[in-house]
């Protein structure tokens, strides 16, 4: 998803970095699971768009002693925890890739992944409705007759 004219080295070494950042240089719960999946810059690098995903909450046990201590943050949460971190995340990707200028951080939450997670929804909905209707499954060997 690179812009024409990034040059896909640089766009993927923001990328890693930014990604590494996240993981251990930044110690914010709400920002537990967060993964990087694209990163989009501008032509003169002077603006980096984050793409972003995580967890869904509803998809993790409720139960801190399973799920590894603090709840999940919401989307919400998330943005703001990313809004919170961006110029920490800047400074120290500044270090990391030696560009002219580091980019200003852009953070969105990324739509692929977003209409992927309402995709398998629908699918667990359509299964589930499918297992409580009682369809039953063609049993007939495939030579034909039934035994």
């Amino acid at each position: 998803m690179t812009k024409r004219g990034a040059n896909p080295r640089v766009t993927e070494s923001v990328k890693e970095a930014i990604a590494s950042i996240l993981e251990t240089e930044i110690a914010d719960p709400r920002l537990r699971l967060v993964t990087v999946t694209d990163v989009q810059l501008t032509h003169d690098l002077s603006h980096a768009t984050v793409f972003y995903t995580t967890v869904d909450p509803s998809l993790v046990s409720g139960d801190v002693r399973r799920s590894g201590g603090d709840r999940l943050a919401d989307e919400d949460a998330v943005a703001e925890g990313l809004a919170s971190a961006s110029p920490r995340i800047r400074s120290l990707l500044g270090r990391q890739v030696r560009l002219k200028q580091t980019p200003e951080l852009h953070f969105r939450s990324d739509p692929v992944a977003a209409s992927a997670g309402r995709v398998e929804a629908l699918l667990r909905e359509v299964r589930s409705r499918s297992d409580d209707a009682g369809d039953e499954v063609d049993q007939t060997p495939p030579g034909g007759e039934e035994e």
